[in-house]
């Protein structure tokens, strides 16, 4: 996307702005005050409205300047339950591990703003999440990456807390605005400055750790409505969101080759683009083929038989298997609890 282009565009959620606005007042300003020169109005946040980074932009430099608080983009993110980002929320929170969890949010996280890209990839024993620039804010985009990263590094903790200590560095482009033992007090973790990029990291191995509220059910409806929302949005099509459309105008379940060349692309380039949503090809055709089996089995009277063929499984066994990893029992057993 052209950050200049992009200025304009109304693509950022208005519930955000409720939470900081919400936080402002706290501190005794007036509405009016934070709203100042926005054209924005306090009844525009009744409802779950979209408006223009510009927008945006305006009403954090009046938060900023009335607030004279440098990390009130971290302590916006810290406010924010999981519940706070919608669908997304709800997906990430059904997710079988933080893993999962971290992929369902970083590949739907555009549907709640295109502030920002983020993407994931591996250094090492490292898992990272990095996030880029992509609207034209550059005085506020240390408040957008640090509220970012701190709403990250709340719901990755929420998802963890009965398992396992979330251990984490935060590594920051910009420079400090205050004073470092501040930076990690609130984090919670190292921080790092002036680095190449925006970045946390996390231990790879945190991504096995299991999600105590997984539930695969819920976490297939949370993802149906993103799904939606991404349809909406004229730059809300990833790659995975290109190929589940795909599969569903082939009505079958192709090689990688073929998808690629469904696609005018590589497989090489989209193994590379689906390893930075933290996915795989593999992955993503085993989500649409549960989420595929789950609808025949629930809405139609095929056999399992004839539903295994239409997944494009040529043994039935293979399905069977297949259905049990998915929802932790035989497909058979699956309809008849239904």
């Amino acid at each position: 996307m052209n950050p200049t282009s992009s200025h304009h565009k109304a693509f950022l959620t208005t519930d955000y702005l409720t939470q900081l606005i919400s936080l402002v007042k706290e501190q005794g300003f007036g509405i009016e005050d934070i709203l100042d020169q926005s054209q924005l109005r306090e009844d525009d946040f009744q409802y779950n409205n979209r408006i223009s980074p510009m927008q945006y932009q305006q009403i954090v430099e009046n938060s900023l300047r009335l607030t004279q608080d440098p990390l009130l983009g971290i302590k916006h993110g810290q406010g924010l339950s999981i519940s706070s980002h919608g669908f997304v929320g709800f997906a990430a929170m059904a997710a079988d591990d933080l893993g999962q969890a971290l992929s369902l949010a970083i590949r739907y996280a555009r549907t709640r703003t295109l502030l920002a890209d983020i993407r994931f990839h591996k250094e090492d024993d490292s898992a990272v999440i990095q996030v880029t620039r992509l609207a034209s804010m550059p005085d506020t985009f240390p408040f957008v990456v640090e509220n970012i990263i701190s709403s990250f590094v709340v719901v990755a903790r929420f998802l963890v807390s009965q398992q396992e200590e979330l251990s984490v560095i935060i590594k920051l482009a910009h420079s400090p605005q205050a004073d470092l033992a501040e930076y990690e007090r609130l984090f919670g973790a190292p921080v790092l400055f002036n680095q190449p990029y925006n970045q946390i990291c996390l231990p790879e191995f945190m991504l096995e750790v299991p999600v105590s509220t997984a539930n695969v059910i819920s976490r297939g409806l949370a993802e149906t409505e993103c799904e939606k929302l991404l349809a909406e949005l004229d730059h809300g099509h990833d790659l995975v969101t290109k190929i589940r459309h795909q599969l569903e105008k082939m009505q079958a379940f192709p090689t990688l080759p073929v998808m690629a060349n469904a696609l005018n692309s590589s497989p090489r380039t989209m193994n590379r683009q689906l390893a930075q949503l933290n996915t795989s090809y593999q992955h993503t055709l085993d989500e649409a083929r549960r989420e595929k089996a789950i609808e025949l089995l629930d809405n139609t009277n095929f056999s399992i038989e004839e539903i295994s063929i239409n997944l494009g499984y040529n043994d039935p066994s293979n399905f069977g298997r297949a259905f049990r990893r998915w929802l932790g029992q035989s497909p058979r057993a699956y309809r008849q609890s239904k």
